[in-house]
């Protein structure tokens, strides 16, 4: 990257400010940062994030608070990519953004539908350039159904269109404002428990993972092709625990269940209510119950 383009990149991202999520992802804290906010610990430099998805308490604390270190990661490599190619190429992905965004609203409603599975089908070849792979990842999101992500066991994107009639593709302010609040920040696409092995004491760790089923028809866990299964929850805990003895600040989002209550049961369980809305049902969206484990009192 040349001198001249990093000083126009350093220009446009210093321009605007008032980062948010540049995805919608299931389990979002978008409705519940003012909540969350009371359970943080009231001073801490360093801050992780192992669950990223949309990154909304990731966008709020990095706006909020004075931390000299962050470093945001998950497992899932096409999201984590979105996120650097955000933070390295803003302007190239606009530009990309901008093409996309203009040739889709020119179609049909049948004409859309079709660009939209012909783009998901491309997506999931698996075979595009780094920055293509971001804005299709974005394109797919903003336009599917409900705005979900989520991946079959083979990897691919298998969320239908989502006919949305004038859908936002392209947020050429939000993209820069995010690029601009992720130039200190590490991203990483490993396991939970790789991305906090470095963690020292009075690190801050936010676990956001995805949430034990509250019944046998509710579990949603594919926000990537392995699965998130009872295992994965106790090797979390066992992770909080260690943490925890290290002497970090520990919190951690998941639903309300006697399986999370047993697992964290040495732990302080606070509870708060989410508006939930995946259900393709709309009479049963609403809130819901789920808990909020801390290993320090706020």
């Amino acid at each position: 990257m040349t001198k001249q383009i990093k000083s126009k990149i350093k220009a446009d991202i210093e321009s605007v400010s008032g980062p948010k999520p540049f995805v919608k992802w299931v389990g979002g804290k978008g409705k519940l940062i003012p909540e969350m906010m009371k359970f943080m610990p009231s001073k801490f430099e360093h801050y992780f994030e192992p669950f990223v998805g949309g990154g909304a308490l990731f966008f709020s604390i990095i706006q909020s608070r004075d931390i000299s270190f962050s470093c945001i990661n998950d497992i899932n490599s096409k999201l984590t990519n979105s996120y650097k190619q955000i933070k390295l190429n803003p302007g190239s992905l606009v530009s990309q953004l901008t093409v996309i965004d203009s040739g889709y609203k020119k179609l049909s409603p049948e004409e859309r539908k079709e660009y939209f599975y012909e783009k998901r089908r491309i997506y999931n070849e698996d075979n595009l350039d780094e920055l293509t792979l971001a804005s299709y990842l974005i394109f797919l999101n903003k336009t599917c159904f409900n705005g979900m992500y989520r991946e079959n066991s083979k990897g691919h994107y298998n969320i239908p269109f989502g006919d949305q009639k004038n859908p936002k593709i392209c947020d050429e302010e939000n993209i820069y404002a995010v690029s601009k609040h992720l130039q200190n920040t590490e991203i990483c696409n490993l396991s939970f428990e790789k991305s906090v092995e470095n963690c020292r004491q009075g690190d801050f760790i936010y676990f956001d993972p995805p949430y034990y089923p509250i019944n046998k028809t509710s579990s949603f866990t594919s926000y990537s092709k392995k699965s998130f299964g009872s295992q994965q929850q106790e090797e979390l805990r066992d992770v909080f625990a260690a943490l925890a003895k290290k002497g970090c600040y520990v919190m951690l989002s998941n639903s309300h269940t006697p399986e999370v209550e047993k697992l964290y049961k040495d732990f302080n369980i606070n509870y708060i209510y989410a508006a939930r809305s995946i259900n393709s049902d709309g009479r049963k969206r609403g809130k819901i119950k789920e808990v909020i484990v801390t290993n320090f009192k706020h």
